[in-house]
């Protein structure tokens, strides 16, 4: 008598190969971490972009660098995308970002970006002196965090760009 079919042996064996090889893809395409990657290539990108519209500003202004860093303030100025300002996304300096980003002609921002996740933990900072400038944020998945530790700042838990990277602590 021949039987066909799979012993008890087998099926235990296959179905442990094709566990194993499920979860080493999961690990692989591990979907949160991705979301987190996702989300610190946003970060980063919209960093560049303010860095360069907020140095660009600065280099085309006619007028002296404080007006364009603080242009509504006198004092130091500060705004977060958290904070809950109905103007936080104009560029002309009352939103998030003290800077007037409106009259430079090389970048055209209409209006600011927000943090993809924008909570307590995760936004945007930017904090002038009048004379320089700094924004930051923080970087959420293992592939870029080693990134806030090696941007020259003196916060390693955040990631800062501008011309002084100490004014935010």
């Amino acid at each position: 008598m021949k039987s066909s079919g799979f012993t008890l042996v087998e099926l235990v064996l296959m179905l442990t190969v094709l566990i194993a090889a499920a979860l080493g893809v999961w690990l692989i395409l591990n979907p949160l971490e991705l979301k987190k990657r996702l989300n610190d290539s946003i970060r980063l990108s919209d960093l560049a972009i303010l860095q360069q519209a907020v140095n660009n500003s600065i280099s085309e202004a006619t007028i002296s660098g404080r007006v364009i860093l603080c242009p509504i303030q006198t004092m130091n100025c500060k705004g977060s995308t958290s904070d809950s300002d109905a103007n936080k996304l104009k560029s002309d300096g009352s939103g998030w970002v003290k800077a007037d980003l409106s009259t430079q002609k090389s970048i055209n921002i209409p209006t600011l970006p927000i943090d993809p996740v924008n909570n307590g933990e995760f936004n945007y900072r930017f904090y002038s002196d009048g004379k320089a400038w700094e924004i930051d944020t923080v970087l959420e998945s293992s592939f870029y965090r080693q990134r806030m530790v090696g941007d020259g700042g003196n916060n390693d838990s955040r990631y800062e760009v501008g011309t002084n990277l100490t004014l935010i602590n």
